[in-house]
């Protein structure tokens, strides 16, 4: 539904952009654009759902006005607290990416990081009660694609020449990992 509404009211200029422009005035947030999710970029999912949770008044007031056509894009509670808890899975990987993004990553800086988002997702995926039924089937999926590159780096000579130089090292990039200025949140699982 976010991505739609957010379709509709970037490419309707003359109707709903000015529309969300007032009603962000209404509620007293600072007017900006909701970003245009990509699908084939999980980085800009995050960016317009962490937008999106931020902006919450201004969407519910949106989509609640009738004449401008947008109720069926209109969330209900649970899918509120859905979109939250994919924020946080996302919130993850978006951390690893830019981390990785601001130097010169190497085989034996990504490995460690990997194996914290691994840790991560399997724990996450263990607590049944804490997320909702859709969660855990989409952190299972990131599980079998982490699982797939771990078993391509099983197979490969530079990974294990990687590790023996790195397992000295782990801790060090885990710590540098974490006090980025934007760390993973801890607990998020």
């Amino acid at each position: 539904k976010t991505r739609k509404l957010a379709f509709k009211i970037i490419h309707s200029t003359t109707i709903l952009l000015p529309a969300w422009h007032a009603t962000c005035k209404e509620t007293r947030k600072k007017v900006k654009q909701i970003p245009h999710d990509v699908s084939t970029r999980w980085n800009s999912t995050f960016d317009m759902i962490d937008f999106i949770l931020e902006y919450r008044e201004p969407v519910d007031a949106i989509t609640d006005k009738r004449r401008l056509g947008l109720a069926t894009y209109a969330l209900n509670e649970h899918e509120w607290v859905v979109l939250g808890q994919l924020r946080d899975v996302l919130k993850i990987l978006k951390d690893a990416t830019l981390f990785f993004s601001r130097g010169t990553p190497n085989l034996a800086m990504v490995i460690p990081a990997m194996d914290y988002i691994n840790e991560v997702f399997t724990t996450g995926m263990l607590d049944e009660e804490r997320f909702d039924p859709s969660i855990h089937a989409a952190v299972g999926l990131a599980k079998k694609t982490l699982n797939k590159y771990y078993s391509l780096m099983d197979t490969s000579d530079l990974y294990r020449i990687a590790m023996g130089a790195s397992t000295t090292s782990n801790a060090m990039i885990l710590t540098i990992f974490f006090s980025s200025p934007s760390p993973p949140q801890a607990g998020v699982f």
